[in-house]
């Protein structure tokens, strides 16, 4: 009886720890951690206005004055506290200042040398819209037709063998037309450029030091001087030198011992006489031994200085060449130009190659030539300019932009320059308005925090004028937020579009598009006085431009997207979490999605991870912060 007594104890106690666990179950689960749920506006929008824009303008007051300490002004005195009431023209504090004329002189000759710097951006922008880029014109009827694209590069390099473009200079310079992606350092190659050139430079060396007088011999009938000064009447030089007493050279050199004239007029000697009284060239001329016969061909006889043999000629050495190296599409001789890039090589493979890169858009692509066959009417490409469209239209961005930041430059430099003026001119600042003195700072407090050292209000505020382009103009509207920055200081303030002009603005401007042929419109931003400006100085103006889209755009954490369906986790009836399934459009910024259906900006969304989050769970109304630890 004990035993089963025993066991019967022992079963309750374990359907009642049974229970208890069960109960304790029961109860944790009931007890379940809600899961935080957020209203859409918190975590979506429902308006899109496009990527942001920039533009910038000087600052103007009204009815307020904010006066700012340069670095060489030292403050001697204020003259007023917070609180005070000023009228206009009322001395608000004192400086002395270290700037000098030397200083304000420097200042201006920055701002003329900023202009010239604009001077020559705009003619070299102008350069640039006068390049014609290289093109392959397609000359078949339909476009459709195959394009023979000439012969295709054999090997990894071949340059050109052309004899007028020896390397000498830029404009004569050769070709290396290399594989694409082919080594432009090569040695070999570069050593083979370098004896290409040699060679062509040799062969444009002149060997002759007569030439131009081809077919003439020094020692021909030409009227040329003897060595010894006296001429032979055949044109041929007397080797013995003798003079004629008659004043005429005897053929055989020997002078006449009578020293007699004969009357004819023909040299009294021992040859034949021609009838006519001439001297026959041809007689039976007495010819002293050694001496050089007159009827002899030239180069017989006794040698002279003209027939003395020549020096050989020193092998040129070239070790610098101009040179351009070219890439084609697909390595064809006449497919589209990738590469195009004059170097002056200098070296050899002993001493190793240095190269520099010049400007080689002046020389003409030697290696293809209208007279090259290609089966049909020679294709030719353009290398007017030698960039390729795309390359030029980057090249006429980047002067542009280059252009817009001179323009900044110089007006942020003729606002400090007029700074500097008012600062020289005067050791007071004087009160600008009527008002109220809301701040006064020490000069070490200004200097630190880059505040104002006084400021005065008369209720008013700032005003900006920026510019925007009349592809954006519709796009901004009269009560618009943009955030307007402080080059100066750092600060950055709210501020809002009170309008925007209806007229184009007359002033230089860029609104970061780069849209060299838009017109620019004016439009003005109002910043209240709250904020710390400074008269005439620029500031940039950020703002949203674009077509405005109305919709539902959720922040990507809170969506999911599984085996290609996305959805969301909201709280649906009786305060339970609901997976709802929506359908997504474009993503916006990489950070948001857009939402086609499935979800309206009621909705409180969670967010879609971890292990409470599933159907039914109990949701509660949370706090962004404790999501993201703020």
């Amino acid at each position: 009886m004990k035993k089963r007594k025993k066991l019967l104890l022992s079963l309750t106690a374990l359907g009642l720890a049974a229970a208890v666990g069960l109960g304790v179950f029961l109860t944790m689960g009931a007890r379940q951690e809600p899961v935080q749920v957020y209203p859409f506006s918190h975590v979506g929008m429902t308006e899109y206005w496009g990527d942001s824009q920039e533009s910038y303008g000087p600052v103007t007051t009204d009815r307020i004055q904010t006066v700012f300490l340069s670095d060489t002004q030292i403050v001697t005195e204020i003259l007023v506290q917070e609180g005070d009431t000023v009228k206009k023209g009322d001395v608000l504090m004192t400086f002395d200042t270290t700037l000098s004329d030397l200083e304000l002189e420097k200042k201006r000759l920055e701002v003329e040398k900023l202009k010239l710097q604009k001077t020559q951006a705009y003619e070299e922008l102008e350069k640039i819209k006068r390049m014609v880029p290289m093109s392959l014109p397609d000359f078949s009827p339909s476009g459709d037709a195959d394009v023979d694209l000439g012969e295709a590069l054999e090997g990894n390099y071949q340059i050109s063998d052309a004899r007028e473009y020896d390397g000498s200079t830029k404009e004569r310079a050769l070709i290396c037309w290399i594989r694409e992606g082919g080594r432009i350092n090569d040695p070999q190659m570069l050593e083979e450029i370098r004896l290409q050139a040699q060679r062509l430079q040799q062969e444009n060396q002149p060997t002759d030091p007569t030439e131009g007088t081809e077919g003439t011999d020094p020692t021909e009938s030409t009227g040329a001087t003897d060595p010894t000064g006296a001429t032979d009447p055949t044109g041929a030089t007397d080797p013995t030198g003798a003079t004629d007493p008659t004043g005429a050279t005897d053929p055989t050199g020997a002078a006449d011992p009578t020293g007699a004239t004969d009357p004819t007029g023909a040299t009294n000697s021992t040859e034949d006489i021609n009838p006519t009284g001439n001297t026959n060239p041809t007689a039976n001329a007495a010819v002293p031994e050694g001496a050089a016969d007159p009827a002899a061909p030239v180069g017989e006889g006794i040698p002279s200085s003209a027939s003395a043999p020549e020096e050989p000629e020193k092998p040129l050495e070239v070790n610098r060449c101009y040179v351009v190296f070219k890439v084609t599409e697909n390595d064809t001789s006449l497919g589209s130009r990738i590469t195009w890039q004059g170097v002056r090589l200098e070296g050899n493979a002993q001493k190793g190659f240095a190269m520099y890169f010049f400007d080689a858009g002046m020389v003409p692509d030697h290696m293809i030539t209208e007279e090259e066959e290609t089966g049909e009417d020679f294709i030719y490409q353009d290398y007017s300019s030698g960039y390729t469209s795309k390359q030029i239209a980057q090249m006429r961005q980047e002067q542009e932009k280059k252009i817009q930041d001179l323009l900044l430059d110089i007006k942020m430099a003729e606002a400090a320059y007029k700074i500097m003026q008012t600062e020289l001119s005067d050791g007071t600042v004087e009160a600008e308005i009527d008002g109220q003195v809301i701040s006064v700072l020490t000069e070490e407090e200004a200097r630190e925090s880059k505040q104002p050292v006084v400021k005065v209000s008369g209720g008013g505020g700032f005003y900006i004028q920026g510019i925007i382009g009349e592809l954006q103009k519709e796009t901004v509207r009269v009560g618009q937020e943009v955030t307007v920055n402080d080059w100066n200081t750092g600060g950055t303030y709210t501020g809002t579009i009170e309008s925007v002009g209806d007229f184009p603005s007359l002033r230089d401007g860029w609104t970061g598009i780069g849209n060299p042929n838009s017109s620019y419109y004016p439009f003005t931003v109002f910043v209240d006085g709250s904020a710390d400006l400074q008269a005439d100085r620029y500031v940039s103006v950020q703002y949203t431009a674009g077509t405005g889209e109305a919709g539902i755009y959720l922040q990507n954490p809170f969506l999911r997207t599984e085996n290609g369906e996305s959805y969301v986790y909201v709280q649906g009836s009786g305060g339970k979490l609901e997976k709802r399934t929506v359908t997504v459009g474009k993503s916006l910024w990489g950070n948001y999605t857009e939402i086609l259906s499935g979800l309206t900006e009621e909705d409180l969304i969670a967010f879609p991870y971890g292990k409470t989050v599933k159907d039914g769970a109990p949701a509660v109304e949370g706090d962004l912060a404790d999501l993201y630890g703020y």
